[in-house]
């Protein structure tokens, strides 16, 4: 193999490793995103439920009823703790393929592993819901600041980076 077909297969590698790396990042922010809003959830329902005993409650007892119920309803339709687990899973994918790519190392690699690491990649992502891409971009922008590269860094807005758990401003 000549330097060019090196340097070349080093190039998929380090793209492989910052992609493995951004997915990694992001599907842990987006696993504590979901674990905080069902902590959240619940300790709303349990404060507001719990508050009935209070004069100012029991006066107003439909509002109170229909906040615990309310809360209640968004934990069970958008599934908190189903998201939060998938994120989770798909982490440990990530990291999972990761440690493949360590134990070979990075002197000794084939283009036979690196073509089947690519491939793992490609199914790991096929079972991802869609991407937040503001969310996205905070991720690469963590990792090539990680990487010692802060000049690739793709500035967002504020509002990008406060909304980038809700919103996925496509074409920033």
């Amino acid at each position: 193999m000549d330097q060019e077909q090196a340097d070349a297969l080093w190039q998929r590698r380090h793209a492989l490793l910052f992609n493995i790396a951004v997915s990694n990042n992001y599907h842990r922010k987006r696993q504590r995103f979901f674990d905080l809003l069902d902590k959240g959830t619940k300790a709303a329902t349990v404060l507001v439920g719990a508050s009935l005993m209070g004069e100012a409650v029991k006066r107003n007892l439909p509002l109170a009823a229909a906040t615990v119920s309310g809360l209640g309803l968004l934990s069970l339709v958008f599934g908190y703790g189903d998201r939060k687990q998938a994120h989770k899973e798909l982490a440990e994918a990530f990291m999972q393929l990761q440690a493949q790519i360590d134990l070979v190392g990075p002197a000794v690699y084939t283009e036979a592993q690196l073509c089947t690491w690519e491939a793992d990649l490609v199914r790991i992502t096929a079972k991802e819901p869609p991407n937040l891409r503001a969310l996205v971009t905070i991720c690469q922008n963590e990792q090539a600041v990680a990487l010692g590269h802060p000049g690739v860094v793709h500035r967002l807005a504020w509002h990008k980076r406060m909304l980038a758990n809700w919103i996925s401003f496509d074409g920033l």
